[in-house]
């Protein structure tokens, strides 16, 4: 699990999803799901430092709610979520126990310092403004405590991780340099040549052939290919096998009732002050028969103010017991909470929805069948390891458990079928599977693997094809028709080489009636133009008045470099601003993931990623 936790880290989309999870988490109340299993158990641990699951299951909620709110919790699960989930807690207990290591403290200073420079808190005057944290706060549903806590871990992991990477940084000089490239702008001549016609190739005789083959036997040879022998465990595969009576359902409907219960929520719009006497102008203003929503209009500066659909638990108590005893439009006294003084109208009522045993029956079904399906999946996964371990064959736990066995295309290590396609099968592009079926392990190893979209399965080498060079008659066709092509692509690419040499470029390409075009004002990195070697081409010519030979998906072209519209120093100076963080955050996430890595290895990163699925009741025990 390790392992796959480091290859999740480093890549870079995972990389930026990590760094929003905490603000995901930061940013929403607490889950409502409660883990069927006892809690005193080591889910995720580092050395001393263990993630409980009830953190775990609220944490995941939070993220499914942020992120995904349509997907059902298997759903999620099968999308890599609570994959990206457990990386980033596994990577903050790795850090929070090195921090105990060495006694790494937050002290209420550094907490208080932290808060009071926190941008997203500071009014017009660069001062912290407790109602704008509050409110923060509030839209966000969390706790003060709450906040601070997450705000400690924080403090606690920069503290471990910019020691080392924070001095990572790439010098001014070589960040305005690319900014200089990135502006400049220049100015060219495109003379594109017509491919040379295949139809006037002369034949080739079979000594040239023969000649042409020898020449290029490199390009020719078929690579080594496996095949492997595999079974997969799919719960889709076991959905019809799973029957529900009418009676099964009508006793989980019971049990469910309240899983498909929709919450009632109210929407309120609200006003924040840091002063008591502040709040009281305004709340006299609005028994003057003032509008409060256009009191709040002007406070926000025009920006949205009312809070949609949030649920009783979402607020905090002094808050929550008034907004859930107003009436419709009704607007509360002044409310006095450790985050300001408020004043909130209730903008909507959403009453609470029990679902009728008809409305949501083919869901509950559904439901039910994905979990037994996914119960008996991972049943039959232990299953197939204890076998495995004990010297069973894949044939074997396909005979005693009616699996079928299967076996994959020819793939080279590239993952290529005998047409040099990426097959349409999921499973065969499978970065595991494929790393599986290349590997040094023998036979019997077996071993029970998960894929990238959360299946099981069983592979080991039924055969191999070991590389090899086809015979010339075998291939007659296709060397025939490659040196028809070659021999057209060197007429024209010596078209192109009489025209970048000639004293004339447009005269010669006239008299060859060849087609002339410019670009204008075009930069290094510009999209709107569709050919994007041609702009690559223009960049690559140091003097003006020089040209390069471009080649593309569209023909081959000379490229004459006209004239250069370099970047103001305000521009350049600016962008280099804008590219700095970046690149440094970029550099600086690559050596904390690495030291997380063997941090990871130092305290023992121990992640029972069954036991979480189990305690989500979505495995038996």
């Amino acid at each position: 699990m390790l392992q796959s936790l480091r290859v999740y880290s480093r890549h870079p989309i995972a990389k930026i999803f990590l760094g929003l999870v905490l603000i995901a988490f930061a940013g929403l109340g607490l889950g409502s799901f409660v883990p069927s299993l006892q809690f005193n158990r080591d889910y995720i641990s580092a050395g001393k430092t263990s993630i409980g699951i009830q953190e775990i299951a609220n944490q995941f909620n939070k993220l499914r709610a942020e992120v995904a709110p349509n997907l059902t919790i298997n759903e999620a699960i099968q999308s890599g979520y609570l994959d990206l989930l457990i990386t980033f807690l596994s990577n903050e207990a790795i850090l929070l126990e090195e921090a105990n290591t060495w006694g790494i403290k937050v002290t209420r200073e550094q907490l208080k310092k932290s808060l009071l420079e926190n941008k997203l808190f500071l009014d017009d005057n660069g001062k912290f403004s407790s109602s704008k944290f509050q409110t923060s706060l509030l839209r966000g549903g969390v706790s003060e405590e709450k906040y601070l806590e997450l705000l400690g871990r924080s403090l606690i992991k920069q503290q471990l991780t910019e020691t080392i990477s924070e001095s990572a940084k790439i010098s001014n000089e070589v960040i305005n340099l690319i900014a200089s490239h990135n502006l400049e702008k220049r100015d060219g001549t495109i003379i594109n040549i017509n491919l040379f016609p295949t139809s006037e190739i002369e034949s080739p005789s079979d000594e040239e052939l023969r000649v042409f083959f020898d020449n290029t036997s490199s390009s020719w040879i078929e690579p080594s290919k496996r095949i492997g022998k595999y079974i997969i465990l799919d719960p889709k595969d076991f959905l019809n096998e799973i029957e529900i009576s009418e009676q099964e359902l009508i006793d989980e409907f019971d049990i469910r009732r309240s899983d498909y219960i929709k919450e009632e929520t109210r929407s309120i719009n609200q006003m924040v002050f840091d002063s008591k006497l502040d709040a009281e102008k305004v709340l006299s203003e609005i028994s003057q028969g003032n509008e409060f929503d256009k009191l709040a209009r002007n406070k926000f500066n025009e920006k949205e103010t009312i809070i949609k659909d949030i649920k009783k638990s979402e607020l905090i108590k002094e808050i929550s017991n008034v907004v859930f005893d107003l009436k419709l439009n009704d607007i509360s006294q002044i409310i006095e909470t450790d985050f300001g003084y408020h004043i909130i109208k209730l903008q909507e009522i959403n009453k609470s929805i029990a679902p009728k045993f008809e409305e949501i029956k083919n869901k509950l079904k559904n439901d039910i069948k994905i979990e037994r399906s996914t119960d008996l999946i991972y049943d039959l996964a232990n299953f197939a390891d204890d076998a495995f371990a004990s010297g069973s064959s894949i044939e074997d736990v396909a005979k005693q458990k009616k699996l079928k066995v299967y076996f994959s295309e020819p793939l080279d290590e590239n993952g290529f079928n005998d047409i040099k396609q990426i097959p349409k099968n999921k499973l065969f592009k499978d970065k595991m599977f494929l790393e599986i079926l290349w590997s040094d392990l023998n036979n019997d190893q077996l071993s029970i693997n998960e894929t990238e979209d959360g299946l099981f399965f069983a592979l080991e080498v039924d055969k191999e094809i070991k590389e090899f060079l086809p015979k010339f008659d075998d291939i007659f066709l296709d060397i025939k028709k490659s040196w028809v092509q070659t021999k057209a692509v060197e007429k024209t690419l010596n078209q192109a080489g009489e025209l970048s040499a000639s004293n004339d470029l447009i005269k010669f390409a006239k008299n060859n009636n060849m087609q002339i075009s410019e670009v204008k004002g075009v930069a290094v990195n510009d999209t709107a133009y569709s050919r994007p070697q041609i702009i690559k081409a223009l960049f690559n010519i140091k003097k003006l008045g020089e040209n390069q030979i471009s080649a593309d998906e569209k023909g081959i072209s000379v490229v004459r470099f006209d004239k250069s519209i370099p970047a103001s120093k305000e521009e350049v100076d600016n962008l280099s601003k804008i590219l700095a963080e970046p690149f440094n955050q970029s550099i600086q996430s690559d050596i904390t993931f690495a030291l997380i890595s063997k941090l990871g290895e130092k305290h023992k990163l121990e992640v029972n990623k069954s036991l979480i699925l189990q305690a989500l009741g979505l495995t038996s025990p």
